[in-house]
């Protein structure tokens, strides 16, 4: 408890929003969206209470300056509605920087000085003056903790302030009456600070708590796209509540009661098998299986056919890319030399020959890099690339891939892994290929351009194997570009950004696939563009080895495992 008061009481009184995880970026948005939605209400109650004030001063105490009091607060009213007639149809935001809720927050402070500015107004009659005070600033600080439980920061700066306004008075005219208001207000603002602390601390804890379900619901999802089933949850009232992208994408559109078939059922060119599951107080689950068998001659010819053009399409690519990223180094690598060389007539001093030098061995290191890459690529081609299969354990591997990450020229990444990978897991496979497809599918992720951390996840999913998540909040791809991902020689970095040998030339991802390809394994990809890449590594469950739990770490599969039981019900 200590520790959460420490957080809070450092979250009120801070200067600057904390925005640097995922949580606190969502509560910065929700705040910002909630003190939006209430401007006009507040200026509403703002008006009726300024006018209710200033009559009861009118109708009980002579000789006030009461209008000057109305006057300002009118005017900070007009304020909030103006604000609000100017954000008035605009799309809600999808991130925010803060900068809204700060201005907000220096606002509030001007509205609570000057609320709490009345007694100054009222009159001579210092005890009326501070009763006043004391009847108008509570209830308004009190309506304004009700709007805005999920912005603290604001209701607190409004509470102090008017506060401060009235102690002020109090001080000021040495009145009996307006310390003991004055400390009835203390005890007021503490009880204040404790409920603004209870809501927050449970709306934070919501808030990750959400995060973290959308984390384990993309987990389960990208399993369920990797198996290649058309998997929907509906609701009681035939509402989708749940469905993979195939389901999305072959059968949203079509009209398809919720109950089951005997015959598969064709839909473009491929025959599906239904299963259905009613579940009371959830809905019906709907899971259509691939039985096409009819087709596969046909397919195995178009397969290869689209291997060849996709070979002859690399190998143009190829020659394209190379005619670049090979001339550009050796073109800077000869203009160096022949600077520096015997038969240059440019005399140069000897921190210019070592500038030359330097980047002669720069650019010997991008083109050693890149010749390294190809040469690795055209490895596979021979039958005998992959090791024998052996029984390999899933978090060594993910973990030294981790641990080189993060040290000699990597060391800049040491901060941006988030790992968390059951111990109890093996495999059967060729371990250095595993590394490989592990190193290239996270170092894709550290190049998406984002600060985020990269979330590296395992677990089993019954019915599918032992699946690993790579998730990155990077720049993603777009349809187009997720399509042509695991070309070879294709990379998807901006226009603008220069080619350096920490890049490579586009095959990372082009060897890993084929990597996992010859072992039976599958690479996944979920992209959007601003919201960052998802990759799964799936092994299948034939080539899984399960110990027996050790430690608590292992309950990280356990979590996994249960979320698919929904999967098994449905056969």
């Amino acid at each position: 408890m200590a520790k959460q008061e420490k957080s809070f009481l450092s979250y009120v009184t801070g200067n600057a929003l904390p925005r640097e995880t995922a949580v606190d970026r969502l509560i910065l948005l929700q705040q910002h969206m909630d003190f939006s939605r209430h401007k006009l209400v507040m200026a509403l109650i703002m008006l009726v209470n300024t006018i209710g004030a200033s009559f009861l001063v009118h109708r009980w105490v002579p000789n006030t300056n009461i209008e000057v009091w109305i006057t300002i607060n009118l005017g900070l009213a007009l304020l909030l509605v103006i604000d609000y007639l100017l954000k008035r149809g605009r799309p809600a935001p999808k991130q925010v920087s803060g900068k809204y809720l700060r201005r907000s927050e220096f606002l509030a402070i001007a509205f609570g000085l000057a609320w709490g500015s009345l007694p100054f107004f009222v009159g001579p009659d210092e005890n009326a003056a501070m009763i006043m005070g004391g009847l108008m600033i509570t209830p308004m600080s009190a309506g304004m903790a009700s709007m805005l439980t999920r912005v603290p920061r604001i209701v607190l700066r409004y509470a102090i302030a008017a506060f401060v306004a009235g102690a002020a008075y109090s001080a000021f005219y040495q009145s009996v009456t307006g310390a003991t208001i004055c400390a009835m207000m203390i005890f007021f603002k503490f009880a204040l600070y404790l409920g603004a602390r209870s809501s927050y601390l449970v709306y934070r804890s919501d808030i990750d708590a959400t995060i973290k379900a959308e984390e384990s619901r993309d987990l389960l999802i990208g399993a369920l796209e990797a198996s290649h089933q058309a998997f929907a949850i509906f609701s009681e009232a035939g509402d989708v509540i749940v469905e993979n992208q195939l389901h999305q994408k072959v059968f949203s559109s079509r009209e398809d009661s919720l109950e089951p078939v005997d015959k598969p059922i064709r839909r473009d060119g491929v025959y599906w098998q239904k299963s259905v599951e009613h579940i009371t107080g959830v809905g019906t689950v709907v899971v259509y299986t691939d039985v096409t068998r009819m087709e596969e001659v046909r397919f195995e010819i178009e397969n290869a056919r689209n291997e060849a053009e996709a070979a002859n399409e690399a190998k143009t690519r190829f020659l394209a890319s190379m005619s670049a990223e090979l001339k550009v180094p050796l073109d800077v690598i000869s203009a160096c030399a022949g600077v520096i060389g015997s038969s240059s007539n440019i005399p140069c001093n000897e921190e210019e020959v070592s500038t030359y030098a330097d980047k002669i061995g720069e650019q010997a290191m991008i083109l050693s890099s890149t010749l390294d890459g190809i040469i690795n690529f055209t490895r596979m081609e021979r039958d005998d690339y992959l090791a024998q299969s052996s029984e390999v354990s899933v978090s060594e591997v993910i973990n030294n891939v981790v641990r080189k990450f993060t040290e000699g020229e990597y060391a800049r990444f040491a901060d941006r892994l988030k790992v968390s990978v059951p111990q109890n897991l093996s495999a059967d496979m060729d371990e250095n290929s595993f590394e490989i497809i592990v190193r290239n599918i996270i170092k894709n992720a550290l190049e998406a351009g984002s600060s985020a951390p990269i979330v590296v996840k395992a677990g089993m999913v019954s019915g599918v194997g032992l699946v690993v998540m790579v998730r990155d909040r990077g720049r993603g791809m777009t349809q187009d570009v997720l399509e042509r991902a695991f070309e070879p020689f294709f990379h998807s970095r901006p226009a603008h950004q220069k080619y350096d040998h920490s890049t490579g030339v586009g095959l990372g991802l082009s060897v890993a696939r084929r990597l996992a390809d010859a072992q039976g394994l599958r690479i996944k990809l979920r992209s959007e563009p601003g919201r960052g890449t998802t990759a799964f590594i799936t092994v299948p469950e034939t080539l899984v080895r399960r110990a027996v739990p050790q430690d608590k770490t292992d309950a990280v599969d356990v979590a996994v495992n249960d979320l698919p039981e929904l999967q098994k019900k449905t056969g």
